[in-house]
């Protein structure tokens, strides 16, 4: 964090996938020498002038109709917001794009799912710093591509405005992101 700092980097994203809470067991509360160790990370990020995003991956097995699930959510939030987190990410990557079964009554889309809970979450937690990647977070999985994709223009419509949302590019790993790219991205996404 300090060569972070010395290098202009203000955020730091914390988001492992071996981190198994952060992902497959999201709905397991951090233990106490766990929440210790996050705690370090947290404050040595603000020692350094470093926002600290605490990021969660739900996605592989939530119900987002479910209030048990939103529930649990919150409440790990909650964990890491009375540990000093004040910056969070709720991250839809890396998973089905399709809309759970259990989830069919109650909502149209994938895109209508992510945006009530994203905003839910967002709004429970006061309006912190937060960020969100969609599934379709690059123009190669956008379907079909950007300025048609029914699940962008859902979340450019639908997502409370202090929501920032991941984009990188024309491919997962891409080399540049050009000014072109941005601009219809920004129409799509409106922020």
């Amino acid at each position: 964090f300090t060569k972070m700092c010395r290098f202009g980097l203000n955020s730091y994203l914390y988001a492992p996938k071996d981190d198994h809470k952060h992902r497959a067991m999201w709905r397991e509360p951090y233990n106490d020498l766990e929440k210790a160790e996050l705690a370090t990370l947290i404050k040595a990020c603000k020692v350094n002038k470093v926002t600290f995003f605490y990021g969660i991956s739900p996605g592989l097995d939530m119900t987002y109709s479910s209030p048990k699930d939103l529930q649990d959510l919150k409440a790990k939030l909650d964990d890491l917001k009375s540990i000093g987190c004040e910056a969070f990410a709720l991250l839809w990557d890396d998973i089905d794009t399709s809309l759970p079964s259990q989830d069919q009554g109650s909502f149209n889309t994938l895109a209508e799912a992510h945006v009530k809970v994203t905003n839910e979450v967002f709004n429970y937690l006061g309006q912190p710093l937060f960020l969100t990647c969609p599934v379709e977070y690059c123009a190669s999985r956008a379907d079909p591509d950007v300025e048609s994709s029914e699940y962008l223009n859902t979340l450019g419509s639908g997502l409370c405005q202090g929501i920032e949302v991941f984009w990188t590019g024309s491919k997962v790993v891409s080399e540049t992101i050009t000014k072109e790219e941005m601009i219809q991205l920004k129409q799509v996404l409106r922020r």
